[in-house]
């Protein structure tokens, strides 16, 4: 009798792989691959050179061809924000560009690429850095103001806590979501002062950026993908709507961690952008998504 359950085990085990790849199959020959869901794309630096973070202004342009002739539609920022409140209905195959840091390359590249294809991205800003170059050149404000009149969108990277800070021992750590040591005073911080330099660069950085372009949505770009519940504990009593990870998957109306796809490395080809968007809507593709998230939260706790 055993034996025989065991049997039947393996048969319904054999029926469900072959109907999820025949399902997978026919998914991917629609012509439409997600609706009500929206993909949003994450990119970094645009370069001649490219690198782990880093992809050429050709390659970056035949993403944005390879979109458009499998019918992928590239919505604003801020149509996305109203699907996600549940105010706006969106076509099927949505897409958001957005970019992180802040580079300058985003202006020089991306935003006359993105111009002729008659598309618009969003920038997560680390606030403090603009205008500098401490070996990669950081947008200015009159090049940002340039971009908003033109349909672009940039939002909060923090105002200066994007990189690591140090523990008492000494140890990495992010400084959003540790205490981190007080050399000018020779100890930790309180748990009180993490709480108030945390909410204070979260404020600071959205009161610049609206200082500069006006009103806005209030979106936060975690560094790193790294948060905790205290910092969106933080982040909420700041204002903050919606924060943006670094887990992979689509995202629906109601979304508060808004998912992303790494689409800015020197490896993804126009093809392997399209695998990896195919795979959000596959059963082999969402297995293979679960599992790398759930690797990335562990690397992103320790």
């Amino acid at each position: 009798m055993r034996l025989f359950f065991q049997w039947i085990g393996m048969i319904f085990l054999v029926i469900m792989f072959t109907c999820a790849f025949i399902n997978d199959g026919l998914k991917s020959s629609k012509g439409t691959y997600f609706s009500n869901q929206v993909a949003v794309l994450e990119y970094h630096h645009i370069d001649p050179e490219a690198s782990a973070y880093t992809i050429t202004p050709e390659a970056f342009k035949q993403h944005l061809l390879a979109l458009k002739a499998n019918h992928y539609n590239v919505i604003s920022m801020e149509d996305f924000i109203e699907f996600l409140d549940g105010r706006r209905s969106l076509p099927s195959d949505a897409v958001v560009l957005t970019f992180d840091d802040g580079y300058e390359s985003f202006y020089k590249y991306a935003y006359p690429i993105l111009k002729e294809q008659n598309m618009v991205a969003t920038n997560f800003i680390i606030v403090n850095y603009l205008g500098t170059n401490p070996g990669i050149p950081f947008l200015n404000w009159n090049e940002i103001q340039e971009m908003k009149n033109d349909g672009f969108s940039f939002y909060s990277h923090t105002y200066n806590a994007h990189d690591f800070a140090a523990d008492l021992n000494g140890k990495p750590v992010d400084p959003l979501t540790n205490p981190i040591y007080l050399q000018n005073r020779n100890r930790m911080e309180t748990e009180e002062e993490y709480e108030q330099r945390v909410k204070a660069d979260l404020v600071q950085a959205d009161q610049i950026i609206e200082s500069k372009l006006g009103a806005h949505d209030k979106l936060f770009c975690l560094p790193h993908g790294r948060y905790n519940e205290k910092l969106l504990e933080l982040g909420n009593t700041a204002g903050i709507q919606y924060f943006f990870t670094g887990m992979d998957g689509l995202n629906a109306p109601g979304t508060k961690l808004v998912k992303r796809i790494n689409a800015g490395s020197a490896d993804v080809t126009p093809g392997k952008l399209l695998h990896k968007l195919n795979d959000e809507t596959t059963l082999i593709g969402r297995l293979k998504i679960t599992l790398k998230n759930y690797l990335t939260s562990q690397r992103m706790s320790e």
